[in-house]
């Protein structure tokens, strides 16, 4: 198994040391009040292939939110988002506007995967 998640945490705070975001964390543990934010979280983390009771390549999926107050703000971050991914091999192969009917805040949605 690997472990991407601190891999993942330290390139996406890139983004809160540039000032672009007030927040990245894992998700459920954000702060509203530190909007824009974005939050992560791992999707999957499963064996491809193994030998000698030993794994050798994974399928990692990781799911990234992009949390704002105007869709403007939001799709922006979501492409930087999108870049420090790509700098860690991820693809991105979900892109998605989510409704919140119970708040005013803009949401995307993103899903990278690679395998390892």
């Amino acid at each position: 198994m690997i472990n991407q998640k601190p891999i993942v945490y330290k390139k996406l705070s890139e983004l809160e040391t540039e000032k672009v975001v007030k927040q990245v964390c894992e998700e459920g543990s954000q702060d509203w009040s530190k909007l824009p934010c974005v939050t992560y979280m791992e999707l999957d983390n499963s064996e491809l292939d193994a030998a000698d009771d030993e794994e050798y390549f994974s399928s990692l999926a990781i799911k990234a939110d992009v949390w704002g107050k105007t869709s403007s703000e939001v799709s922006k971050i979501a492409m930087q988002v999108a870049k420090k991914m790509k700098e860690l091999e991820y693809r991105r192969t979900l892109y998605l506007d989510v409704n919140d009917l119970n708040s005013k805040q803009k949401h995307k949605t993103m899903r990278f995967e690679k395998e390892e």
